[in-house]
């Protein structure tokens, strides 16, 4: 057994901490006499988590709690904005809403709204706080993904053989005398499968009907529309000889729609295995934070929001503005603010007037609109925005006046609402307020002050880079694309280049069908692989201002992308070149394969030429040429 532990340890790099051990008492004695570890303290904990969950899950986890409990109750809750308490509580349910909402140690505070609303996204009206229940389903997702996608694994090995042995994950069953591990990743299962897509490769392992593999199809399989019995699998759909789908079959046998969607998934010029993607992200490898997402997608009471209330919280959160401020906005926006209304709804005050005019009742509408004191802020503001949808309430005005006005505008208006609220609150706990003129010096004051402190970036700007050649013999090959999004067409621009600067070969084609800027840049990527093969040069170095088509074609991994089928058949070029390189270049050194392919989209024509580029690029060139010598 020593043996056996020191060639582990000088084979991984990983040393046996013979201080830990959990094994029965008998054979814990046995073995510490014979390797000289002593007997663990504790066998119910590890890293401190429960090792053994039985049926009284709430006893076992409770000193978990009880020790979130210290530490939430140990921050201060006086000296922080409600704009750092945010930032605190995105790091650790009920718990974090207590803390959310008092206002000081012991107290517990208003409870204006569930916590799970604080959960929405922001562009939905919540806090894009995470729930902690859907992200713990989310992280178990994680485990399914890795026990179908990395089988070899020692993990997966082991619960494949106790647990689903004959069959993979996705169809495998809970079993009796399960542990409370295997149960909660089982119970994720449809949750993985809903996220899960085929990408297309030979299409014998992917069945027309029962499969996901049609991109953006609402209605994630085709058995939903009705069967086609006619076809089993995606191949009989792919003519093989020339790798390209059956077009005139496609069209004959499907609806419109989805005719024109298939048609659009594009196919390597080779063959290679069918590949299960993850749907939530562009690279097609799982991703809790899609998984979480995909989760409240499916909510099915998750709140609905107008368009134009998206509109308004996207804006709000995207201004320059300190958290505080920011959620004081958000608060109006639900009419969660203590005014002395709303706590008379709650039973906690009997006084409803408003403290500032004494005139009306103190309802939110009535502090930041009717009141005699806003009124005179606003119109000494002089901006006539603030008094545009009069007779709307009080959200509608708040979104209306957002849409109409500037993001330096909309910093301004909600540093009046703020300082509003904030001169009421003075009235009301320190006796003592502002003149209209005063808050407005006040927001001005602070919003200058804040600019101040977030000065705009002024270094001097970044020189332009241009174009260099390469050295010796190589080659350098150039390639963009431009994408056409009503049309769906794309167009490819690639142009190489010696190491006098002097242009080689400029080749420009047009590709229908397709579906992204970024596929237009992948199937340009290709073609510069192609020519690269056709060219048979000593060394080529291949340059695009693409950073992700780049680092895909220096990765050594299946691609499961949207665009993975051009990647496919670039690693797989890239095998047969003599000796090939991919780098990345910004725009700047990028713009004769830019102009190309742009040029190209707009005048809707293909050309291929030697020593020579088409003439709208001749600038161009002579530009590069005079910095080069330069």
């Amino acid at each position: 057994m020593k043996d056996i532990l020191k060639e582990y340890e000088s084979c991984s790099g990983q040393c046996v901490n013979f201080n830990n051990s959990n094994t029965s008492r008998e054979n814990r004695e046995a073995v510490s006499n014979m390797l000289g570890v002593r007997s663990s303290t504790s066998s119910e904990e590890y890293l401190g988590l429960p090792i053994a969950v039985g049926k009284r899950k709430n006893e076992v986890f409770q000193s978990i709690l009880d020790k979130i409990d210290m530490r939430i109750d140990g921050w201060s809750t006086r000296i922080l904005s409600q704009g750092e308490k945010k930032a605190l509580c995105e790091m650790i349910e009920s718990k974090l809403a207590r803390y959310w909402w008092q206002k000081g140690a012991g107290k517990r505070g208003i409870h204006w709204c569930q916590w799970k609303f604080l959960c929405r996204p922001k562009e939905e009206g919540g806090l894009g706080f995470r729930s902690i229940a859907q992200f713990n389903i989310a992280l178990l997702v994680k485990q399914g993904w890795r026990l179908s996608n990395f089988s070899t694994s020692l993990v997966a090995r082991v619960f494949k053989a106790k647990y689903f042995s004959n069959c993979d994950f996705i169809n495998s069953n809970l079993g009796n005398s399960c542990s409370f591990v295997w149960r909660s990743i089982w119970a994720t299962k449809d949750i993985l499968e809903k996220g899960q897509v085929w990408r297309v490769g030979t299409g014998t392992n992917i069945s027309v009907n029962e499969d996901v593999w049609i991109l953006n199809y609402a209605n994630f399989r085709l058995s939903s529309e009705g069967d086609y019995p006619q076809f089993d699998k995606v191949s009989k759909l792919i003519n093989s000889y020339n790798r390209d789908w059956n077009r005139k079959l496609i069209m004959n046998t499907f609806p419109e729609g989805i005719a024109d969607l298939i048609l659009r998934i594009p196919l390597a010029l080779e063959p290679h295995e069918d590949l299960l993607a993850w749907s939530g992200e562009s690279s097609g490898e799982f991703s809790v934070s899609s998984a979480y997402k995909l989760l409240h997608d499916r909510d099915p009471i998750a709140y609905a929001l107008q368009n134009n209330y998206k509109d308004f919280y996207r804006k709000l959160w995207r201004l320059d503005l300190p958290s505080k401020i920011k959620i004081i906005i958000w608060k109006i926006s639900w009419n969660y603010l203590p005014t002395r209304v709303n706590l008379s709804f709650r039973n906690l005050s009997s006084n409803i007037a408003c403290p500032r005019c004494n005139r009306s009742n103190e309802t939110t509408n009535h502090i930041f609109r009717e009141c005699p004191a806003s009124q005179i802020v606003w119109k000494d503001l002089s901006d006539p925005t603030f008094f545009l949808f009069s007779n709307a309430d009080l959200i509608d005005w708040l979104t209306g006046v957002f849409t109409s006005l500037s993001l330096e505008k909309c910093r301004l208006y909600c540093g009046a609402l703020w300082a509003i609220w904030g001169d009421r609150n003075s009235r009301i706990h320190e006796k003592k307020g502002r003149s209209s003129q005063e808050v407005i010096n006040f927001v001005r004051g602070y919003l200058k002050e804040l600019d101040g402190v977030r000065k705009i970036d002024r270094t001097l700007p970044k020189e332009e880079m241009a174009w260099n050649p390469p050295s010796g013999q190589t080659v350098k090959i150039n390639f963009d694309g431009a994408f056409d999004e009503r049309g769906k067409q794309a167009a490819s621009g690639v142009v190489v280049k010696n190491k006098m600067g002097r242009v080689l070969i400029s080749v420009i084609g047009l590709h229908k069908g397709v579906t992204s800027a970024f596929e237009a840049k992948a199937i340009a990527c290709r073609r510069a692989v192609q020519l690269t093969l056709k060219m048979n040069r000593e060394e080529t170095i291949i340059k695009g201002d693409s950073l992700p088509i780049i680092k895909k074609c220096n990765s050594v991994r299946p691609a499961k992308s949207l665009v993975g089928s051009y990647i496919q058949d670039i690693q797989r070029i890239t095998t047969k070149a003599r000796k090939l390189r991919f780098e990345f270049v910004p725009r700047s050194t990028n713009n004769l394969a830019h102009i190309l392919a742009t040029e190209s989209l707009r005048r809707r024509e293909e050309v291929y030429l030697v020593n020579d580029v088409p003439i709208y690029a001749k600038g161009k060139v002579r530009d590069e040429s005079i910095r080069k010598l330069d």
